[in-house]
């Protein structure tokens, strides 16, 4: 299920293949780390013309690209302390993803409600959100006022007794999840010539002679090899300052951790918005589309360690904070909970910045990417989707910085292909009776790969029906998906490639036919053995 010779905008190297070239290829920039920064910055380094490799020592997206939100916003919060140069900022980013990626990422209305207790009046509110608008170039539907009787009426799930009012908005959502659209970067990034592979860590680096000589540990055999690059990427996200120890590289930032919570619930409401309400502390907190249920976050609670997990006070909080303020049959409790997402948001301190609480909403704001010259380093410390493509952009200049001479780019290095393939590719699954929906569905997820499910059809339409009862995931799209997302274990597909194991609980997941399926095709009986051990995938990235 793979191919065995790669080329440079064509089909990907086998794991042993990327290993090998790995262990082989002088390369210009190693990037270590395979979250949103090292894919983004993967991506843009490579179509730059540079040699490029990319370690993870997990799957791909595995930690905090794994745990967002799912927005894609202009940053409307940070109105309040009225900095319109930052929002503006922003929103261009935010525009300038959404513009590039249309079928990934789709504008979604909020529904802001204000309490008597909301810190802002209904009218006070309304204003930033047409100043948000226009600072966001008027690109999305203008925002409206509105009143707690039309609150009920759009949203009969909300408690409107008492509350003053609210405001609906745009801003923009995930299609499918933040794990799936980084993988997807990743997957650019190899079409434009980078070498990569997850599961692979760093264990020991050493500069010498103007080259990092690198030792990096394959995890999924324990077996060790050796690589070589002019300049290192650190991209670790929250564990970026273990990197800088083991590279004895120096930023002047430095980070410290926001842990947040989400919670997969049944459905509150099937509008397709997102609600947003102010918890007792003042603290926005969401209701979240995702598939067919609906996700409650985040919470915000300064941590010291990252490695976080959700606590019992966790849960009661938020399911307190959303029954107050819905009107349902009944409470929310914690045996409605489904799923749990829990992650933290590493926050930059500048140089001479404190780190404290109330500086926290001002540190969430930005990100930095810094350059050791001397040691050949480029760290990048906090980031978010939405500035992700202006991350990809400041790397480039920074390995400049260390001596190297990325080229101009043919063309644009980001988005989904043109919109000519888009069609061609569509016409065509309407000429193999592929309905529009699932058609739809099927370019978001492979782009141009679609063309290989459509070449599997041609020969077998059997394989298009879907594989279970979960989700409309097909034989064909499992074929491909096996052949280019690097799938090593059950989580990488049920976690991150997919939302299976977000959406339904774990005994759930693993009785399926599909998915049992699924797994067998891609990972063979090993695979359907390690979920049936630990079907909660807990212990997934623990071997």
């Amino acid at each position: 299920m793979h191919l065995d010779e790669p080329h440079r905008h064509g089909g990907p190297l086998s794991r042993d293949g990327s290993l090998e070239r790995l262990s082989t290829t002088r390369f210009d920039v190693i990037v270590v780390g395979g979250g949103i920064n090292g894919a983004v910055s993967a991506l843009s380094l490579s179509a730059h013309g540079l040699k490029v490799g990319l370690v993870e020592a997990d799957d791909f997206a595995s930690g905090t690209s794994q745990e967002s939100s799912n927005m894609i916003w202009g940053g409307f919060k940070y109105l309040e302390s009225y900095d319109i140069r930052l929002v503006a900022g922003l929103c261009r980013s935010r525009n300038r993803l959404a513009a590039a990626y249309p079928t990934r990422i789709l504008e979604t209305r909020f529904m802001a409600v204000l309490e008597q207790g909301a810190p802002f009046a209904p009218w006070f509110a309304a204003l930033g959100a047409n100043v948000y608008w226009g600072l966001g170039r008027l690109r999305t539907i203008r925002p409206r006022h509105r009143s707690r009787s039309t609150i009920h009426r759009l949203e009969p799930a909300v408690a409107t007794t008492g509350i003053r009012g609210g405001i609906e908005y745009s801003d923009y959502l995930l299609a499918d999840n933040d794990s799936r659209f980084v993988s997807e970067l990743v997957i650019d990034a190899e079409r434009h010539g980078a070498v990569v592979a997850n599961y692979v860590k760093l264990e020991f680096a050493e500069l010498g002679a103007g080259v990092w000589n690198l030792v990096l540990r394959d995890r999924s055999t324990g077996s060790t090899f050796e690589a070589s690059a002019q300049v290192l990427v650190n991209a670790a996200g929250p564990l970026v300052s273990n990197i800088g120890t083991l590279t004895e590289s120096r930023t002047s930032s430095r980070l410290v951790f926001s842990k947040g919570v989400h919670l997969t619930v049944p459905q509150v409401t099937d509008s397709g918005r997102i609600l947003a309400f102010f918890d007792d502390a003042e603290r926005l907190f969401y209701v979240l589309p995702m598939g067919h249920r609906s996700v409650i976050g985040t919470t915000d609670t300064p941590v010291d360690d990252p490695e976080v997990t959700v606590t019992g006070a966790d849960r009661s909080f938020l399911l307190e904070q959303v029954s107050q303020r819905l009107d349902l049959d009944r409470n929310l409790e914690a045996s409605d909970v489904i799923s749990e997402r829990c992650g933290v948001r590493a926050l930059v301190v500048p140089p001479g910045g404190s780190g404290r609480r109330r500086d926290w909403t001002e540190l969430s704001r930005r990100h930095a990417v810094e350059t050791d010259e001397g040691r050949r380093v480029v760290s990048i410390l906090g980031g978010k989707l939405s500035d992700c493509l202006n991350v990809g952009a400041e790397v480039v200049d920074a390995v400049r910085l260390c001596g190297l001479r990325p080229m101009p780019p043919a063309q644009k290095w980001y988005g989904e292909p043109p919109e000519d393939e888009q069609r061609s590719a569509l016409s065509r699954a309407a000429g193999l009776d592929v309905t529009s929906d699932v058609a739809s569905v099927m370019w978001r997820r492979h782009g141009r790969r679609m063309d290989e499910v459509l070449d599997l059809l041609d020969g077998d339409a059997d394989l298009g029906g879907p594989l279970g009862e979960l989700d409309p995931l097909s034989r064909a799209d499992v074929m491909v998906m096996g052949r280019h997302e690097r799938i090593l274990r059950p989580s990488d597909l049920l976690r991150r490639r997919t939302m299976f194991s977000m959406l339904h609980r774990p005994d759930t997941v693993a009785a399926d036919k599909g998915v049992r399926d699924a797994i067998r095709m891609i990972l063979g009986d090993e695979g359907l053995r390690a979920m049936d051990a630990d079907p909660a995938l807990t212990d997934d990235l623990k071997a």
